[in-house]
């Protein structure tokens, strides 16, 4: 969001005693202080119900730049009384900046899918406005260039460690172009998150296709009470959630699947990036109703590894591209 000059000041003594350590990603989040931890469990509710559970490591991060967390000081701990047209520091309540922060950051990612999730924290930073000119791909070059424009050239002093690390002592006076840097050194990786075997419901998955079924799915159909052959594709991931003692509603049909993860704002859109243990549902005719659905292995570079049930009547394990056209969106039980 485009701060004002007095709040320049303000983010400099923020980010640049935040950075004076070195810190290095991790999969636990060690790489954050518990001021800012404490938040994760409103930041998460938030951006669950805003239909963007995979942007918590960065809205985590967005905290730790703008207030470290420490909302005794700052109340408005993402600093976005701004985004509503209101004067810095506005919001006197930190759940009410989660709020405001986390929609702000949703409305703007959720229209720009495609785009490299850097370009979106810096927009946070100028305004959306900056996403007309980042194009898809970040780039730290187009984050100085358009704070230079906004500036018209004006820089000031700038000595964080991320600046002096890239080879600046300035920046521009308009926002901060270095601020999806900034942001990107508190990012937990999620590599060892959407690792084989790390969900409870993968290793009951992976289980039953290690034992193989190749019978049209009786064993799984029968237990959830049909006396004749049904698909039974979302039987297989019930029946798996409930062997692994995972909290989630039986369904044999996807469309109500896909209600009920809705009604409980744990949904997540298509295009996103899932988690192990999430749940998959496809739209294979373009109809926009659910007709197969499966289990999230793992993601790897962009791409969804699965286990599906009823997939050739056999359990199998493929793969898709992260924009493909026939994923609807996960559930996160």
């Amino acid at each position: 969001m485009l701060f004002l000059s007095f709040f320049f000041v303000f983010f400099m003594l923020i980010a640049g005693s935040s950075s004076s350590t070195t810190h290095t990603a991790s999969e636990e989040g060690e790489n954050l202080p518990e001021a800012v931890l404490r938040w994760k469990d409103k930041v998460t509710k938030e951006a669950t119900k805003n239909e963007i559970y995979e942007a918590v490591p960065y809205l985590l991060g967005i905290i730790m730049a703008e207030s470290g967390g420490n909302s005794e000081k700052y109340p408005d701990i993402m600093q976005c009384s701004e985004s509503q047209g209101k004067p810095p520091n506005s919001i006197k309540n930190p759940n009410e900046s989660i709020e405001v922060g986390v929609k702000y950051f949703a409305d703007m990612w959720k229209e720009h899918r495609d785009y490299d999730v850097l370009n979106i924290v810096q927009a946070y930073n100028f305004g959306g406005g900056f996403l007309s000119h980042s194009g898809k791909s970040y780039s730290l070059d187009n984050a100085i260039q358009f704070s230079k424009t906004q500036a018209g050239g004006k820089t000031v002093t700038y000595t964080n460690p991320i600046a002096i690390s890239l080879g600046y002592d300035y920046r521009y006076a308009y926002g901060n172009m270095f601020y999806a840097q900034i942001v990107k050194q508190y990012i937990t990786s999620t590599s060892n998150n959407n690792s084989q075997g790390n969900s409870t419901i993968v290793k009951a998955a992976l289980k039953e296709l290690d034992e193989g079924t190749h019978d049209g799915g009786t064993k799984y159909w029968q237990w959830y009470g049909f006396n004749g052959r049904v698909e039974w594709c979302a039987i297989f991931v019930s029946y798996n959630a409930e062997k692994a003692g995972v909290k989630m509603e039986r369904f044999a049909y996807c469309p109500t699947g896909i209600e009920n993860f809705k009604a409980k704002n744990q949904w997540l859109g298509k295009g996103s990036l899932p988690k192990s243990g999430n749940i998959i549902f496809f739209d294979w005719d373009g109809d926009s109703v659910s007709d197969h659905v499966g289990i999230v292995e793992k993601v790897e570079n962009e791409v969804i590894f699965t286990i599906e049930g009823n997939s050739g009547d056999k359990i199998a394990k493929l793969n898709y591209e992260k924009n493909s056209p026939y994923i609807i969106g996960y559930g996160i039980p």
